[in-house]
């Protein structure tokens, strides 16, 4: 079965409200501040083990796979045919828009 256009938007957009659902929700579990701790040479902060990394990581690798599907669909033959790539960046328009989208 191949892929449609409303699939690939679908995917597209599913990613990309995961990547920033993980992204608000690391922001909001990040700590406050940390506990000053004396060394020799100053005072650093310890801060409590929290998943903010691993969620921010998580954000990341769906923007990523955001990113991929959103590239794969532009160039991707919906219903058997493929417009050729030369064709598509000859347009100035589409240019811009390509580049600003990566």
């Amino acid at each position: 079965m191949a892929a449609t256009i409303k699939q690939m938007a679908l995917l597209v957009s599913l990613f990309g409200c995961i990547s920033f659902i993980f992204g608000v929700i690391a922001e909001n579990k990040k700590p406050a501040a940390g506990t000053p701790v004396t060394v020799k040479n100053g005072v650093r902060c310890k801060f409590p083990a929290d998943p903010t990394v691993a969620l921010g990581y998580l954000s990341l690798v769906f923007l990523l796979a955001s990113t991929v599907v959103g590239y794969l669909s532009l160039f991707y033959p919906y219903k058997g045919k493929s417009v050729p790539q030369g064709v598509l960046f000859k347009n100035t328009s589409f240019t811009v828009f390509f580049n600003i989208a990566l």
